[in-house]
């Protein structure tokens, strides 16, 4: 089974990527720029955990309200705002999480949202599991070895990448063909002479040797992987056939010429407030899953800081991309736990880093393209070259 650790990071990873999913929605598809989105995943949180740890509600009911809660947030502050242009949005909702952090703060409510101190007693998503016995320690296997697989593609990609990126930045300075073979090289050797810290940290992430013990078994963490990277899977499917459907299409107008989209009979207003309700109920719907998540939260982990957090991945990921919302999530989920060795340093660290990105890849990672498409457009340069070799005259050989 997985370290419970890296059980949680991973977790984390895919409660923020319907997180910044719900942000690009708003940011990069639309253009409405949203400062305070940190206050729909407080929204989220307390209304979940307030109502199945104070009121009893189950689980799919507070779930939902969740996600009915922070429509309703949606409404009460994207009606007035939204016929608003420029930067009144960003004011707009950051004042709103600001006032949602206040109130869950407020001592009159401790009872319902813990107060300063953090709501503690939520139930966990384990606890709603039921115990599927002896497929327990199969299940925990198998997606141990999937993660494992996914950790060491994703690895090779990203190096992969990298040199490819760093290649592209030598050239300016010195055209050499031999860049990319060159860092490939470099990063070959340091994998060899720290194979075994790696593979020491392999292990300790990837408990292997856990699989046969009662630990084992009696773990239900196959069950909560599946449930949670079914729900990004869900999320990722609407959030597409969304914006493949008329509204979605209308909301790309809307942001690259509101005046042209109006002219062609779009209701400009409905339609920004559409896609912001929906925006706002996958960032409800992430904050439910964060408060059974986490052993404990507080108001100040939904402060601005949380919003500059998801920015960043929105950012760094490429906006209007759903796949660069997966990478930005991932990558800035994982810096920050790999970097909190540093202390207080880590966040010097990590905006170094990130201006870095800013700089040599101004649109982010992936910029507005999917995976799909890259994947198709590499495919059908390779079939063209392809075709161009058969196709290329052989030069005629005289006998004589």
């Amino acid at each position: 089974m997985i370290n419970p650790y890296w059980e949680l990071v991973i977790l984390l990873c895919l409660i923020n990527i319907i997180f910044t999913v719900s942000l690009n929605l708003i940011l990069g598809y639309n253009g409405q720029f949203s400062l305070g989105h940190a206050g729909f995943l407080a929204i989220g949180a307390y209304a979940s955990g307030s109502l199945t740890a104070n009121f009893g509600w189950p689980l799919w009911a507070g779930v939902l309200m969740a996600i009915v809660f922070a429509i309703i947030g949606a409404v009460i502050i994207g009606y007035p705002c939204l016929r608003l242009r420029g930067d009144y949005l960003a004011i707009a909702t950051l004042g709103f999480a600001e006032i949602i952090r206040i109130i869950a703060n407020a001592p009159k409510l401790k009872p319902y949202f813990g107060g300063a101190t953090g709501m503690q007693n939520i139930k966990s998503f384990y606890k709603y599991i039921p115990d599927t016995g002896g497929l327990n320690g199969v299940g925990n296997l198998l997606f141990t070895c999937l993660f494992a697989l996914l950790l060491i593609g994703l690895v090779v990609w990203g190096i992969w990448a990298f040199s490819n990126m760093l290649q592209r930045t030598l050239n300016r300075l010195a055209s050499w063909p031999y860049w990319r073979w060159s860092l490939l090289g470099v990063i070959g050797v340091l994998v060899v002479i720290f194979s075994k810290h790696i593979s020491l940290a392999f292990l300790d992430i990837f408990q292997f040797g856990n699989m046969l013990h009662k630990v084992s078994f009696s773990s239900q963490q196959w069950v909560l992987f599946l449930l949670f990277v079914a729900t990004v899977a869900i999320t990722t499917w609407m959030v597409r056939n969304y914006l493949n459907s008329v509204p979605g299409r209308a909301v790309v107008a809307i942001r690259e010429d509101e005046i042209a989209a109006t002219n062609l009979g779009v209701n400009c207003t409905w339609m920004k407030l559409q896609n912001f309700m929906f925006g706002s109920a996958l960032a409800g719907l992430a904050g439910a899953m964060l408060a059974h998540t986490l052993p404990l939260f507080k108001p100040t982990d939904f402060n601005f800081f949380k919003s500059v957090d998801v920015l960043l991945m929105v950012v760094l990921g490429g906006m209007g991309s759903i796949t660069g919302s997966f990478v930005g999530a991932t990558i800035i989920t994982i810096l920050l736990e790999a970097l909190r060795f540093l202390g207080q340093w880590r966040l010097v660290f990590y905006s170094l880093i990130l201006i870095l990105f800013m700089i040599f890849r101004p649109s982010g990672l992936l910029g507005a393209a999917e995976i799909g498409r890259l994947i198709k457009f590499k495919a059908q340069r390779g079939f063209k070259r392809l075709a161009a070799d058969r196709d290329e005259p052989k030069p005629e050989v005289d006998d004589a």
